[in-house]
């Protein structure tokens, strides 16, 4: 665990239900990581029980706030900014990590930069939000909805005391996406060759992409 304290677990979310996907990418011994999009900070606590360093990024002021202000954030650096603005030093990072953040941004150049700041090495995982439009997408709807209303009614009283710490603010939202499945994988593979790719339930999907040693972005 890297020395840090355990943390208690995230109020479920589609995006928590997705930590575990971005914890298995993450090698033991890694020092330095960055999620992109971070929100109010649920997957930088998440990262900071495996990684020393953990710092998040997001352009909206109120929810950097939130994430700073959390009791478990203490030793977790946040930055109020855009990330594809954002002054940050290529190849020094061993994890990327974006959550729903994607589709905010120009997916393209976005998943460039975040390779860039890779070492080689490094990992790159990302949960992003896509458009279904195939039958076999639509099958996944009822799924989707009944995994949805048992893990709320579940963590529903962590839910309530997350709104009141917040203070009931909501992170800003962009729906529906612009990219569908289909577009996302190609554009994945072409920008990151090799990359992992999987459509998920709850209209996400995961991309995860080691950095090959020696690479050059």
């Amino acid at each position: 665990m890297n020395g840090a304290a355990t943390t208690p677990a995230e109020p479920w979310t589609h995006n928590v239900h997705y930590h575990r996907v971005i914890l298995r990418a993450v090698p033991p011994g890694w020092q330095r990581a960055l999620d992109v999009g971070c929100g109010q900070g649920a997957l930088t606590r998440t990262l900071r029980q495996v990684v020393p360093q953990v710092t998040g990024i997001d352009r909206d002021q109120r929810s950097i706030e939130i994430a700073q202000a959390h009791p478990a954030a203490a030793d977790i650096s946040y930055l109020l900014g855009d990330f594809m603005e954002t002054p940050l030093p290529p190849e020094s990072l061993d994890l990327v990590t974006a959550i729903a953040s994607l589709h905010h941004m120009d997916d393209e150049a976005a998943l460039r930069r975040m390779a860039a700041l890779l070492r080689p090495g490094g990992v790159l995982a990302v949960i992003g939000l896509a458009r279904g439009v195939t039958p076999a997408d639509l099958y996944l709807i009822p799924a989707t909805v009944l995994g949805s209303r048992l893990h709320k009614a579940a963590s529903r009283r962590r839910r309530r005391a997350t709104r009141q710490s917040a203070g009931g603010y909501a992170s800003p939202v962009i729906w529906p996406p612009p990219l569908t499945y289909p577009a996302t994988r190609r554009l994945a593979l072409r920008v990151l060759p090799g990359v992992r790719y999987r459509q998920r339930l709850y209209w996400r999907y995961s991309l995860i992409w080691t950095k090959p040693r020696g690479a050059r972005q």
